[in-house]
């Protein structure tokens, strides 16, 4: 059954996935308020790219469908749609652990930030959405079992500054 959180993240997918081609990503989306901030990217449209090719049918209806994940060279617009697609089917499942999606940052177009409320503490969750050596393979339920199990930890990165602790999955996930 979905929620409304997994729904809104499931639209945003859908929206990153339509206005990627045309050179647009998703750079802020807060899950609370539902909203999403998209980027005009530099250079020439990318079209996607899929790990096991394009689905047999076009379109939202095909994502719904078919496994469109996208290869490792995928542009990053897809990448992070994917990842936006991924969470939505763990988001229940996130919370049961209580562990929260509350948004994504993404500040450059090669990585994002998930934005993630593990019980009482915030992290930054550092995924790279470009240059990545193997696929994004099931990101919400690797998040889920992480958090869950308390490794996260052992990716905390101290010399990345800023106000929340990171997280770096950049090498990782």
């Amino acid at each position: 059954m979905a929620t409304p959180d997994s729904e809104f993240l499931t639209h945003a997918s859908e929206v990153a996935f339509e206005l990627g081609p045309d050179r647009f990503r998703i750079s802020a989306l807060t899950i609370g308020s539902r909203q999403i901030t998209f980027t005009e990217t530099d250079g020439p449209p990318q079209p996607p790219l899929y790990a096991d090719g394009e689905p047999p049918q076009p379109g939202r209806a095909g994502r719904r469908e078919h496994d469109w994940q996208p290869a490792i060279d995928a542009p990053p617009w897809m990448t992070l749609a994917w990842l936006l697609e991924d969470l939505a089917t763990w988001i229940r499942q996130m919370a049961d652990d209580h562990i929260t999606v509350l948004g994504l940052e993404a500040p450059e177009p090669d990585w994002c930030d998930l934005i993630i409320r593990d019980g009482d503490s915030v992290h930054r969750v550092r995924i790279a959405v470009a240059g990545r050596r193997d696929v994004l393979d099931f990101p919400g339920m690797y998040l889920r079992d992480l958090f869950a199990e308390g490794r996260h930890r052992d990716h905390l990165s101290p010399g990345l500054s800023g106000a929340l602790p990171v997280v770096d999955l950049r090498t990782v996930l």
